[in-house]
Formats: structure tokens, C-alpha cells, sequence
């Protein structure tokens, strides 16, 4: 009986065309799904969030090492949160 994993995400910086075509090829086998990073800009350039504002704190970090070092990321889906009733 095989046990089926859900795919790992791979995001590979803009721009760095060997690294995804590598990724691609070493994972063909894997359940890794290697995508392009869409982001064409930081968006935010204020360094405070908007008045009225619904975040409680900064979701972003600091990216890890291999997106510097190697041009791509692994991205962990967070667990789906459920609303509470009452």
C-alpha cells in the first residue's frame, strides 16, 4: 500500500532560469510542484500598516537562506485555522 504525501511547494525566484529548470528536472519523480515566484514588486513600501488596519502583527519574516544563497524557497502551507461559533 503506497502512502500518498501531499506535494511539497518549491517557488523559485524570478528571473533565475537554470535553478527552476534544474529543480524541474531533479523532482519530476517527487510529489514537489516547482513554481515561479509572481511577485513583480514589494508591494508595501509604507513602513506602517493603514489605519483601520485588521492584522494583529507582521505576517512576513525574513526569507530563508536558500532564497538569497540558491534562488528558490520551500513553501509550508499553514494549517486552514476554523472559526470559531459563539
Amino acid at each position: 500500500m503506497a502512502i500518498r504525501h501531499k506535494p511539497i511547494d518549491v517557488i523559485v525566484r524570478r528571473g533565475a532560469l537554470r535553478r527552476f529548470h534544474k529543480l524541474k528536472q531533479k523532482t519530476a519523480e517527487l510529489p514537489v510542484i516547482v513554481s515561479w515566484d509572481r511577485r513583480k514588486n514589494d508591494r508595501r513600501s509604507a513602513a506602517e500598516a493603514p489605519s483601520g488596519s485588521r492584522r494583529r502583527k507582521e505576517r512576513r519574516q525574513k526569507p530563508p537562506f536558500t532564497w538569497e544563497l540558491s534562488d528558490f524557497v520551500i513553501a509550508i502551507k499553514a494549517p486552514r485555522r476554523t472559526k470559531k461559533v459563539g
